[in-house]
């Protein structure tokens, strides 16, 4: 290893188990036949001490630049990537940075950008960082142009790195990045009706768009609305309401706006009745003979007709989707840090660890715990419903299990504001869904879960414990 203009930079000695030799050069020195070393060649302006983040496209020379920052001993690393138009061009990136990057740091973000230029992304991002690095552009003359346009708007240290003249083998195995790039849908990709409509008439299914209630009376009469709205403009045929003995004026709502509306108890009263939105949702496919059924929540405040062309149109679009799961930003007054906006907090703490650590393969889902969906009715009909919570983490397993992750795939439906439950709320939520997942093998351990959640409270020497009995019972057609 060898280190001939810039003293300061701090390669460790090895790789792991692996030598690695590199080759530093300053731009001011570079000369054209510096550039045939077969190591690994450096040319950077120095290294500053403070955040470093990687902006790179893919390839040999975008490969190099991780060894360099893991020789380096950097830990955690920032990337960006331009998306690529060449969908082949995003395989090479997620072969040749997204995979080795998660083997050699222990922890990757990767951000894809949309930036016009590399001048652009340089600009946006760089305030936040003291040293940038690139990969090498393909040829020699390319290179000083290179830096000078970054320093144009960067006055941090630049580092553009060349790898060896290797052929590199694509290794294709991250599937989760690869699904994520591809099976990750904005609502806005569907928004052109007459186009969503041609797409429906061709694939020839009847389509039910299913709501689910209980005391909504202050958000119902919009989400129908807006639902009947999409229906007339030809991408849906059947509007549902599922109401579970609402005690407010839920029912006479819906039932104003002339939709057919049926109380899920009394779904096949021979079949019994529990509590739950799973039992809602299982009932429910006994009012529709439709080929595609589509829940959406009746508590939403801010439903727009986008919600439900984004929902649909995966699967009017890519006849190979047979199961579409909405996300969205959600608002959430938490009293400890303000505002929260991502997955939700049983997501975040139960949900995506849970997954993380025994189905990996759908870590790419930003919300599995989203209730809006929308699915095949042949599938739902082979899937074990659990009648409470747990409902929306039961369907994900299983219509993965059913057809495969790529026949999955989720859409961001925008921002949705509704009722948050409170601390306790949460915790037999999670409760309930760990049952669920128990009961699921081989996912968890298959067997009867425990039915009791117990808390214990302490003051002044004396102990109180409560505890709730929350049975799990699934529901199936065959």
């Amino acid at each position: 290893m060898s280190n001939t203009k810039i003293y300061n930079w701090p390669f460790v000695s090895s790789m792991g188990e692996t030598e690695v030799d590199f080759f530093t050069e300053s731009f001011e020195d570079l000369q054209e036949r510096s550039m045939k070393n077969d190591g690994i060649m450096v040319i950077t302006d120095g290294w500053k001490d403070g955040e470093v983040a990687a902006i790179l496209r893919g390839g040999v020379n975008a490969r190099a630049v991780l060894d360099v920052l893991a020789a380096t001993g950097v830990k955690h690393l920032k990337i960006f990537h331009l998306e690529e138009r060449i969908r082949e061009m995003e395989e090479v990136f997620l072969s040749s940075v997204v995979v080795p990057a998660n083997a050699l740091f222990d922890s990757v973000s990767v951000r894809w950008r949309r930036d016009a230029s590399v001048a652009d992304l340089v600009k946006a991002i760089g305030p936040e960082y003291r040293m940038l690095f690139f990969g090498a552009p393909l040829v020699f003359s390319e290179l000083q142009p290179l830096y000078q346009t970054v320093k144009e708007h960067y006055s941090g240290s630049v580092t553009v790195v060349r790898g060896p003249h290797v052929e590199m083998e694509l290794d294709e195995s991250d599937e989760i990045y690869r699904w994520v790039r591809q099976r990750t849908y904005d609502a806005g990709d569907f928004s052109l009706p007459a186009v969503l409509r041609s797409y429906k008439k061709r694939l020839d299914k009847k389509v039910a768009v299913l709501l689910p209630s209980l005391n909504e009376e202050r958000t119902v009469g919009n989400v129908i609305k807006t639902a009947l709205e999409v229906q007339k403009a030809g991408l849906i045929d059947e509007v549902i309401l599922i109401d579970s003995a609402s005690i407010d004026s839920t029912v006479d709502i819906a039932r104003s706006y002339g939709i057919p509306v049926f109380i899920h108890q009394e779904i096949r009263p021979e079949l019994g009745s529990f509590r739950g939105k799973g039992e809602a949702m299982f009932k429910s496919a006994f009012v529709t003979d439709a080929d595609i059924l589509a829940w959406v929540d009746t508590d939403i405040e801010s439903i727009t007709p986008r919600f439900f062309y984004g929902l649909l149109g995966p699967l009017f679009t890519h006849p190979v989707i047979r199961f579409s799961k909405g996300y969205y930003a959600r608002p959430v007054n938490v009293e400890s840090s303000g505002i929260e906006l991502g997955g939700g907090r049983v997501t975040e703490i139960l949900a995506r660890p849970w997954i993380n650590t025994f189905m990996p393969q759908l870590s790419g889902y930003i919300q599995p715990l989203a209730g809006t969906a929308a699915i095949y009715r042949d599938d739902f009909q082979k899937m074990r419903i659990p009648v409470n919570y747990g409902v929306e983490m039961a369907m994900l397993l299983q219509a993965v299990e059913l057809a495969g992750l790529w026949t999955t795939c989720q859409v961001n439906l925008g921002t949705v504001v509704h009722r948050s439950k409170d601390v306790i709320g949460l915790s037999e939520m999670a409760f309930q869904i760990l049952q669920v997942l128990a009961e699921m093998g081989p996912y968890g351990d298959a067997g009867q879960s425990c039915d009791t959640l117990r808390r214990v409270y302490s003051a002044q020497r004396q102990f109180e414990i409560r505890s709730q009995r929350f049975k799990v019972t699934w529901r199936g057609y065959q």
